[in-house]
């Protein structure tokens, strides 16, 4: 039997009505002239089984064990139901980025049945003269829950969906029957008493993690402190979202990148978010004098852990800048917050997250995280970090879905509390895109924030190119 990691586990207590826990990718493709290369919803069906249905995610329920005792398993559910997984609508008129948008707010604060297998995919035509996209194109929504899936995953996932020829099944796990109740019983108490040892363990090997990630820090003495307070997306969210995206051609990020040297694609585009912000929370008046930071999630997997949990990630912290005016000081800023971060990662130990919370039972850990978050409405606790950006990595290659060219995929994160603004980076061979999903209490105005993203990276090519 498979069962879920206590990281993938976390995201099942948290979902509820408010904080739906799943990640979306939205691909664009070029539907042709009339929209002759559009792929149908039968046609989408087909592929789908036949490149994806080797994949254990799409074959596979959660069974959960009784008063959360345990993690949930993954059980086989033999043949989905794909009429009812894989759906398709079209837009109102005038089919335009602002009724995308509309769609995909709504797709998103949708929660996920947990009894279900936990993906969907929704196939949406009718857009039409979207300012950087072709006059004809064609929305896939791709909803996965995220204990079943993070960033690198749904990157392999996307990709598979794209290739004629499917991966060998041998490299994907099989999910087991339902198992009996004595069994689950008996396991969940034995891992209970196994977690005090793994408990014990882990905080032996946290101490001189911590002690190194101290010596770390004092490399970078230098850089200026992080506010360590609220920021106005550390609240309590509700059920409703804002949703955006800035698209930025692919050879207008390289400029930036060849006129700044030394800093990556994932740098511009958290300075991107670091210029949105400033320019936001000063027409707000509730810019902190001192820099924000970012949650970045980095990848743990590799060839030995390739397929081991459906998360194999740590996140680093990424000082923003945005007590900096000039974009590419800002820019340069945050690449040494970035490597800064990436260090003190290396210094902890790359699994120690995860140690931690497979070491705590479910049920504390699921009550942990509700009582931080009840903690902060009522006295003043510090915060890690205000936003999330996490990369999601896309081609570098012309991809088909069909005959359908894929333009740009976007991607929109799970917001819970104390985390209302989820930011997603991902590429296409042509265009870098920036997206955001947010909590519509804490950014009513996200056609306004996601102005602020568009100006963000105006600026900084501007200001890029005048250093040339």
């Amino acid at each position: 039997m498979e069962q879920l990691s206590g990281l993938d586990a976390a995201f099942v207590h948290q979902d509820s009505a408010r904080t739906p826990m799943h990640i979306c990718a939205v691909l664009l493709y070029d539907g042709g002239a009339e929209r002759g290369k559009a792929i149908s919803l039968v046609q989408l069906r087909d592929l789908v089984k036949k490149r994806l249905g080797q994949f254990a995610l799409l074959r596979r329920k959660l069974h959960r064990v009784v008063m959360d005792m345990d993690t949930p398993y993954w059980v086989d559910v033999s043949e989905p139901d794909w009429r009812r997984h894989i759906r398709s609508s079209t837009l109102p008129a005038p089919g335009d980025w602002k009724t995308l948008q509309h769609t995909l707010q709504r797709l998103h604060s949708s929660r996920m049945n947990l009894e279900a297998p936990l993906w969907e995919m929704h196939l949406i035509d009718g857009l039409s003269d979207i300012p950087g996209l072709p006059p004809h194109c064609q929305a896939l929504l791709l909803k996965i829950h995220h204990s079943a899936i993070d960033g690198v995953s749904l990157a392999g996932i996307i990709n598979a969906l794209h290739q004629e020829t499917p991966e060998p099944t041998t490299r994907q796990q099989t999910a087991a029957e339902a198992p009996a109740q004595w069994a689950l019983w008996t396991r969940a108490h034995v891992r209970g008493f196994n977690r005090q040892f793994k408990l014990a363990e882990t905080m032996g090997n946290l101490v001189p993690g911590v002690m190194r990630v101290r010596k770390t820090r004092e490399q970078f003495s230098d850089l200026p402190a992080i506010h360590s307070g609220a920021a106005r997306f550390n609240a309590r969210v509700k059920a409703g979202r804002r949703t955006g995206a800035a698209l930025m051609p692919m050879p207008e990020v390289t400029a930036i990148k060849c006129a700044v040297r030394r800093v990556t694609f994932n740098d511009i585009a958290v300075a991107c978010v670091s210029g949105a912000l400033r320019e936001y929370l000063l027409y707000h008046q509730q810019l902190p004098r001192h820099s924000l930071a970012a949650g970045v999630p980095i990848s743990l997997r590799g060839p030995a852990n390739d397929s081991a949990g459906a998360n194999r990630i740590a996140t680093m912290i990424v000082g923003l800048a945005t007590h900096v005016a000039d974009p590419v000081e800002r820019l340069r800023l945050i690449h040494r917050y970035a490597v800064a971060g990436k260090r003190q990662i290396d210094a902890l130990g790359s699994g120690t997250v995860m140690d931690i919370s497979d070491s705590l039972p479910p049920g504390v850990l699921a009550e942990g995280i509700r009582s931080m978050a009840w903690a902060r409405r009522l006295v003043e606790i510090p915060v890690p970090f205000h936003t999330m950006v996490s990369n999601v990595p896309g081609p570098n290659t012309a991809l088909h879905l069909g005959a359908a060219k894929l333009v740009v995929p976007l991607g929109l994160g799970p917001v819970r509390d104390n985390m209302g603004l989820f930011h997603i980076v991902s590429n296409s061979d042509s265009m870098l895109s920036l997206s955001f999903s947010a909590c519509s209490k804490l950014l009513p105005d996200g056609e306004f924030y996601q102005q602020c993203l568009r100006n963000a990276f105006a600026a900084l090519l501007g200001r890029a190119l005048s250093e040339v």
